[in-house]
């Protein structure tokens, strides 16, 4: 379920269907996001038995409460990162204001860390990535079909946003799923693709890995080390002010301040007062 052009608060679901049963990848930001799956599945006859959380972010969870009723389950790192997190409305109401106040009403079901329950239909594999986009995350893969559900492993049209995470563990994760050498790939935000575009979010960055280990070497600012980013090849992409936000991430790791065992440092950029 493609939703929106991928802008932020804006987030893609799937789910998947065999006989009568189905499993649902993500849920949107509001439960009202992802009444169109219910209706879907109301239409075909067919009952929604789990829900998958790819990862801990709002987006992509805070429509859990319409399956409220069957077993929805994430990554250990997942859940606790959303224990931590809570519903700070007030952040939210700042990063996405065109959903300002409706935060506080919005009721959290939490995942359950039971992933080895799940077994996803059309012998689908879960894959779990560390420190790409957030601690963990994963994608499904369908090797018959050759289609990708990549979660926010995957951005396409969509500048990505490295906040959680790190620029090499991502580049790691793509390398992994374009090694999978998949026909179709299902974005965490923007449409459906190929493997072409997990080679170009690759390219992306390992020029912002580049510029942000050369910012740190030359001592630079992350407002000089982006005037060094050439965004020519991206110019078309939404939200490109995180290029900056994915820099600083950059410098942070190419200065030893990040690594895979503690991603907790914020960007400068993204730091309220």
């Amino acid at each position: 379920m493609v939703h929106g052009h991928g802008e932020v608060g804006v987030a893609n679901a799937s789910f998947i269907v065999e006989g009568k049963h189905a499993m649902v990848i993500d849920t949107m930001t509001f439960p009202e996001m992802a009444t169109g799956i219910v209706r879907e599945m109301a239409h075909r006859g067919t009952h929604v038995n789990a829900v998958l959380n790819t990862h801990h972010h709002i987006d992509h969870v805070g429509g859990n409460s319409l399956f409220a009723d069957v077993p929805i389950v994430a990554h250990p790192a997942s859940v606790q990162a959303l224990q931590q997190l809570g519903l700070p409305s007030a952040r939210y109401d700042h990063l996405m204001p065109q959903f300002r106040g409706r935060f506080d009403t919005l009721v959290l079901s939490m995942p359950e860390p039971r992933l080895d329950q799940l077994v996803p239909p059309r012998g689908g594999v879960v894959q779990a990535f560390p420190a790409a986009h957030t601690p963990t995350d994963l994608a499904v893969w369908f090797p018959t079909s050759r289609v990708l559900i990549a979660g926010d492993l995957c951005f396409i049209g969509v500048t990505p946003l490295a906040v959680n995470g790190l620029i090499s563990g991502w580049i790691a994760a793509i390398d992994a799923l374009i090694a999978l050498q998949p026909a179709v790939v299902v974005p965490g935000h923007g449409p459906i693709g190929t493997g072409e575009d997990l080679g170009v979010l690759r390219d992306y960055f390992l020029a912002i890995q580049r510029v942000g280990r050369a910012a740190v070497a030359q001592n630079l600012s992350s407002q000089d080390a982006l005037a060094l980013l050439d965004t020519r090849p991206f110019a078309g992409w939404l939200e490109s002010e995180r290029n900056l936000i994915n820099l600083e991430r950059a410098m942070q790791e190419a200065a030893g301040e990040i690594h895979q065992m503690n991603l907790s440092a914020m960007p400068p950029s993204t730091r309220q007062p």
